[in-house]
């Protein structure tokens, strides 16, 4: 392989790129003649499909000059190359899985016990996927704004294929994005229940941060999307608050996975109700977050009663406040009419739930509540 004459082909047709960094045809194809020549570089021909987690890029050859040539742009011919033949060496990828916080400020970046970190987002390592939201932060013509992420470290093992290979049925990458997802959506979760009860932590989509020096891989990684309210805003979040979720998390990973998993539907449910303006939206998942609690999984009669009767053990309700607040509840629910009570608000039961899940981890268990009909059916 005559590596000069490559590096001077990449060079030719960095020096003709126009304003949106693309290089002209002529120059492409080229360069294209020489990475085939080279014989070094088929596995970026054929459409061959470089697998990061469970999305990928598939390139052919002029897709793939074009890439290097975007990047000469920046650092130079030969530094471009080298970048290519050191992936080309690597078994394995060092990268970040990140979940998108929508307006979300802080004052310092924080990392928690289970290793994601809290940082803003020009903190994140250099790569084409911060340049641009770096970009739109002050010119987002889509309704948000990107200030700070959740982040982690993960390795991926390279994954080159032809789109038409046999391949076995492999399903350890999905399940390792699937646990990075939800390793950064319970940190997020915590963190909003650290935060006050007006106060919640939304986001936008979970991805991959693919580094600079990779950036021919990051044109094929897609996003997973959450599906929530957008219209909260909010204080920066404080050190004090990074600390407080900080030890409910180390509470939470001690907790076993059944009451995780039960804890996480009222977490998320709470953070709806404070990054969502719709009272009918609020009051549903607020008695969602009341059922969660204060009844067994078992039980589905006498609901306001049963509910009346324990919220007193983990809020400052009475059991007449408590059964007024799931009537406050019930009815924006099932009339679909805005609720009026001087003393009674969304907020108010916000606060109080928020105490409540914040004793459940901290206790290490949902409380097992007594079948008082039982009792009473025994003293019959």
């Amino acid at each position: 392989m005559n590596v000069e004459k490559l590096i001077e082909a990449i060079q030719t047709a960095a020096a003709q790129v126009d304003p949106y960094g693309l290089a002209p045809r002529e120059a492409l194809r080229e360069l294209s003649a020489h990475l085939r020549k080279s014989g070094k570089y088929e596995e970026f021909d054929n459409d061959c499909i470089h697998a990061i987690g469970t999305s990928g890029s598939a390139f052919t050859m002029d897709e793939f000059a074009q890439s290097i040539v975007r990047r000469a742009t920046v650092v130079g011919a030969a530094t471009a190359l080298q970048e290519v033949n050191s992936y080309q060496a690597a078994d394995h990828l060092h990268l970040e899985q990140i979940l998108l916080l929508h307006n979300i400020h802080i004052d310092n970046a924080f990392t928690f016990s289970n290793g994601v970190r809290l940082v803003d987002l020009e903190d994140l390592p250099e790569s084409p996927l911060r340049d641009s939201l770096l970009r739109q932060r002050w010119s987002s013509q889509m309704g948000w704004r990107i200030d700070a992420v959740l982040a982690t470290d993960f390795i991926a093992k390279k994954d080159i294929r032809t789109q038409d290979e046999d391949r076995k049925t492999d399903w350890s990458a999905l399940n390792e994005q699937s646990r990075l997802i939800k390793l950064l959506d319970d940190t997020r979760l915590i963190l909003s229940l650290a935060r006050p009860a007006d106060y919640g932590v939304p986001a936008l989509a979970a991805t991959t941060l693919v580094p600079t020096n990779l950036s021919f891989l990051e044109r094929g990684l897609a996003y997973n999307p959450f599906a929530e309210p957008h219209v909260a805003f909010g204080p920066e979040i404080l050190g004090i608050e990074a600390q407080r979720a900080g030890r409910l998390i180390s509470a939470f990973d001690s907790l076993n996975e059944e009451t995780q998993d039960r804890l996480r539907i009222a977490l998320k449910r709470l953070n709806d109700v404070k990054i969502d303006s719709n009272w009918a939206n609020k009051a549903i998942n607020l008695r969602i977050c009341l059922e969660n609690i204060f009844l067994n999984p078992e039980e589905g009669s006498q609901i306001a009663r049963r509910i009346s009767e324990r919220a007193p053990e983990y809020t400052s309700f009475s059991k007449t406040r408590a059964r007024k607040v799931y009537a406050f509840l019930s009815k924006a629910v099932h009339t679909g009419e805005t609720q009026q009570h001087p003393r009674i608000d969304e907020r108010m039961i916000a606060g109080e739930i928020q105490n409540a899940l914040r004793q459940i981890i901290d206790r290490g268990a949902y409380p097992v509540w007594p079948d008082t009909n039982r009792d009473q059916k025994s003293n019959l």
